[in-house]
């Protein structure tokens, strides 16, 4: 696990501290004033976002303190938070602890922004600060060179972080310098690079570098640029080294043409990665694959599109970018950013597949003899041969909808209209799964390159979705590591689910039981951390309830509380049971569909209801509170609900029963006169927790199950107090006269109405005579607040 994905779960200072411990590699270790002390490096650790000057005081009142005792002190100082670390000599700080002008404080603890404020000008331009998000490889290595080596070594600037550097330059530097033409960047870039902050490295480039007294000055076409602030200029080349090394120099020139600001524009259409998610991408592939990954991997992207997923690779020559489309083969071909790239036409879930489902290149001879020499060298192990990478966001739709492919993905090796290629013919046995595009491109990489790694953008379907689990028997690819991204991210994508970027190792047959991530939002800012279970830790939830079954005796069905089904055919609700007192309505078992879930009077025609009884009435009540309380958001919405892992409490049920019965999908009522199928029905209400006399009513309720059912229970105060807040609400209903619009629009033709009729009731009555719902909206908070945390701790959905 990388050190951003360990700070993320850092809980306390200590974990912080254990997480740089790790990713350092620190040896012989102590913990005391000093937060991590070891003979060559001291560091000061905070558990939440602290400046570095404030962190630098505290830590140079221990490193003042241990001078004058005569001890050791190290040759390094570094202080961490979790989200950025900073690194310096301690020989700069030696002037700062024999200035005695400064005032210190007797202990680190008492160090505050006085103190800071004072060693400012003696250290400020001294640390080298690290973003761990974006720059834990360098602050790693940076650390690792200090302690080996005795001093701190910058990152060198090689062909394989080339493109990377540059965005950075430009986010750092390039942008304080007022450039009129974003084109001007590149030039400008080379020109720093190939300086060593004395000396030009390289001349007759097309921009000079120069200094004014200690001030960089730029020259290019006869003007000058200076920084309008200098603050990411001195950071940056404190991070990197300059002059790159002179094998690497003019190379680096070759690729300048490449290094052209990514204009977003050019890259969008039908099917786009968005850059800024592409970089999330990289800088992922770093941290599992190691820094040197674009040199080490040839790279083969089979449904590139027109090269989003390349943009932010640096060593093109490495790379076969191929796609369905000739024009987006012309689109990239004649982009200089994808100088050095192999790029061809090609279908890959139908070319150079024989009618037995082998590869045989000599179909088409369009894949170009150096990969085919490639894919054989990795495939057979030969010594030396570069091992392979697939780098691909496929299409997600399924092959028979491929005119509604998600615009997430590349362009598909599928022409329009088509519902089979060539590929799936070998795929029945694989069942739902066989449809989707993105899971038939990963059948033919499994059998063309089985020793591959594979880098790809997709659903996460293939982790955990029911109907998959028939792929998954064949997908036993390690997973290595990976994040997952609001969909949303992703232009035209419909929905809010999460799109992952997850890393396997296809040569390791090693299933992985869970695939944990971290995940961020469309902007690709870190949210939460999340785990997908490739099977479910438990029977699902659906299969809890020992369902009744129909009899022979007609009901009405209902698609809303008191509207029957505008038609009569293919009702799979028409028939009612022994002892049914309602209907729950509960497609599917993950929280994608738990907002469907219903409490109803009577039938409805939904596959996945069941009929509530005496029986199952306190199973009922759990399922129904467990599926809405928690907010399906787009991380949660593939989430299996489970059986309980824990017996559960008489209090519990009598706390679900209670929100159940005030909830906004109690759809419960009763009422006369509802027309279906030729015939005039009626609904009783078998919900009503509460007697004649408690709400005032002037006429019997026909049932007094619930009153019956809930004798001798006994409520917590939360749920005690929203049975006295509902009870308020329903007194109100049974005193008021509501005019005939109300009457005939909830039918309240009977004294058995339900909640969703006493509360729509009195919420349209509100124009007239307005009713104070807050005393019961806090009571239901309350029961809710207790309630939530439980359907984790019972078991009902996985941490």
């Amino acid at each position: 696990m990388s050190l951003v994905d360990e700070l993320l779960r850092a809980k306390t200072e200590e974990d912080v501290k254990d997480a740089y411990i790790k990713a350092l590699g620190l040896k012989g270790v102590f913990k005391g004033l000093v937060d991590i002390q070891t003979p060559e490096i001291w560091f000061e650790a905070k558990e939440s976002p602290t400046p570095p000057l404030l962190m630098f005081a505290q830590l140079l009142t221990y490193v003042r303190a241990a001078r004058l005792r005569g001890e050791a002190i190290p040759g390094f100082l570094c202080v961490i938070d979790r989200e950025k670390a900073a690194l310096m000599a301690t020989d700069h700080a030696i002037p700062i602890l024999e200035d005695k002008t400064i005032i210190w404080p007797k202990s680190g603890s008492k160090a505050d922004k006085t103190l800071a404020a004072a060693i400012a000008p003696y250290v400020e331009s001294h640390y080298v600060l690290y973003e761990i998000e974006d720059y834990e490889v360098e602050f790693i290595k940076a650390t690792k060179d200090a302690i080996r080596e005795g001093r701190i070594i910058r990152t060198q600037i090689t062909p394989d972080n080339l493109r990377q550097v540059f965005d950075r330059w430009v986010e750092m530097v390039g942008v304080e310098l007022g450039v009129t033409s974003e084109a001007d960047y590149a030039v400008l870039f080379f020109a720093d690079i190939m300086h060593d902050g004395e000396n030009a490295a390289m001349t007759n480039l097309p921009a000079r570098l120069l200094y004014d007294g200690e001030k960089p000055v730029f020259l290019l076409h006869g003007e000058t640029y200076d920084l309008a602030s200098e603050r990411g200029y001195y950071n940056f080349w404190k991070i990197y080294h300059r002059p790159p090394e002179k094998e690497y120099r003019h190379y680096l020139l070759e690729r300048r043409d490449s290094l052209l600001p990514i204009d977003d524009q050019k890259f969008k259409g039908a099917y786009y990665t968005p850059l800024h998610i592409v970089d999330k991408a990289y800088d992922q592939l770093t941290a599992t694959l190691g820094e040197n990954w674009q040199s080490k991997y040839i790279v083969w992207d089979m449904c590139a599109g027109v090269g989003n997923l390349e943009a932010k690779h640096s060593n093109l020559r490495n790379v076969y970018m191929s796609t369905l489309d000739k024009e987006d083969v012309t689109i990239m071909r004649s982009n200089p950013a994808f100088a050095g790239a192999e790029i061809f036409q090609y279908d890959y879930l139908n070319d150079d597949i024989t009618d037995f489902g082998e590869i045989d290149y000599s179909i088409t001879d369009k894949v170009p003899q150096s990969l085919r020499d490639a894919i054989a060298a990795a495939r057979e192990g030969k010594k030396g041969a570069k091992p392979i990478l697939v780098l691909i966001n496929p299409p997600y739709a399924e092959a028979m909808n491929v005119e509604n492919t998600s615009q997430g993905g590349a362009k598909a090796g599928l022409k329009s209209g088509v519902s089979k290629t060539r590929i799936s013919a070998g795929m029945e046995h694989l069942g739902y799964a066989a449809r989707e595009l993105f899971v038939q491109f990963l059948h033919r990489i499994m059998s063309e390159l089985p020793r591959s790694k594979l880098a790809m953008f997709s659903t996460l379907k293939y982790v955990n979705a029911p109907n998959f689990a028939l792929f998954r028997e064949q997908w036993t690819a390690e997973y290595l590591d990976g994040f997952v991204v609001h969909s949303k991210a992703f232009d035209g994508l419909k929905g809010n689910f999460p799109i992952g970027f997850l890393i396997w190792n296809l040569a390791a047959t090693r299933p992985a039981k869970s695939v944990g991530t971290i995940a961020v939002d469309k902007a690709g800012d870190f949210v939460a951390q999340h785990i997908f279970y490739r099977e479910p830790l438990r029977l699902p939830l659906a299969e809890w309830i020992v369902r009744p079954r129909s009899n022979r005796t007609p009901a009405l069905p209902l698609k809303n509380a008191i509207e029957p089904t505008s038609s009569t055919k293919d009702v799979r609700g028409r028939w009612w049971a022994d002892g049914a007192i309602g209907s729950m309505i509960v497609f599917g078992n993950d929280l994608q569909h738990a907002s469907t879930t219903g409490l109803l009077a009577s039938g409805y025609g939904n596959a996945g209801a069941f009929f509530v009884t005496k029986e199952n009435l306190w199973q009922a009540g759990i399922v129904f509170s467990v599926r809405r309380l928690i907010k399906p958001t787009w991380l949660n919405d593939r989430d299996q609900f489970l059986q309980p892992s824990k017996s559960l409490t008489d209090a519990f049920k009598s706390d679900c029963l209670v929100w159940m019965l005030f909830n906004g999908s109690n759809l419960t009522a009763g009422a006369d006169g509802l027309e279906w199928n030729d015939r005039t029905w009626s609904l009783t209400n078998h919900f009503i927790p509460f007697t004649e006399s408690e709400v005032g009513a002037n006429a019997r309720f026909e049932s007094d199950f619930m009153v019956r059912y809930m004798d001798g229970m006994h409520f917590s105060p939360e749920a005690q107090a929203v049975l006295d807040e509902g009870r308020k609400l329903w007194a109100k209903y049974h005193a008021t006269s509501f005019p005939k619009r109300i009457r005939e629009d909830l039918k309240l033709n009977r004294a058995d109405a339900g909640w969703y009729q006493i509360r729509r009731a009195l919420e349209a009555y509100g124009d007239t005579e307005l009713t104070d719902f807050d005393p019961f909206k806090a009571a239901y908070a309350a029961l809710s607040d207790k309630l939530r945390p439980m359907v984790f701790e019972l078991g009902f959905l996985p941490e």
